[in-house]
């Protein structure tokens, strides 16, 4: 089989977390393709943190892109860093808890029909309140807490929690 062919590649739109380019392409068939492709500068984290009850934190935000409030892990970029790394800076930041006990689940990519995002999912285990105060002003928390899984899955059923990143994540 033929592979695939990049004739041409151009940047059509950059900001410091995505890049979006135009690829002019030739398909394992020799058939001629256009592809717009997005790109994240730094790989996402998505923290799956369990506090000693065995139950998983969620919080509640506004996502403008598709202007619904929704339920979610915790999650960020790591901006260059190492994926736990990053994840623990995220966790504090966004939440206020911390953890000792971290598995790095490895890594994942969402959409990959029009982009290249790849993602870490990582687990906290026995995650506890933090001494630091919570810093993350840009996004819009409105509720957040700690779920037994039975009710994180009533939650996927409900419609609650939509994003399928999560759903990949927790399952």
């Amino acid at each position: 089989m033929k592979a695939w062919k990049t004739l041409s590649s151009e940047e059509a739109y950059k900001t410091p977390w995505i890049r979006v380019r135009r690829d002019e392409i030739e398909n394992h068939l020799g058939k001629p393709l256009t592809y717009s492709v997005v790109e994240i500068h730094h790989p996402s984290v998505f923290i799956i943190a369990i506090n000693d009850k065995k139950e998983i934190f969620l919080q509640k935000n506004y996502r403008y892109t598709i202007d619904q409030t929704i339920w979610e892990l915790p999650a960020g970029h790591s901006d260059g860093q190492d994926a736990v790394e990053a994840a623990q800076r995220e966790l504090v930041e966004e939440t206020g808890l911390e953890s000792d006990d971290w598995i790095n689940l490895g890594k994942v990519y969402q959409a990959v029909g029009v982009a290249n995002f790849p993602l870490s999912v990582l687990v906290a285990r026995n995650v506890r309140s933090s001494r630091i105060e919570v810093t993350e002003d840009i996004e819009q928390i409105t509720e957040s807490g700690f779920f037994p899984m039975s009710k994180v899955e009533q939650m996927i059923k409900n419609g609650d929690i939509i994003s399928a990143t999560d759903i990949g994540a927790l399952y």
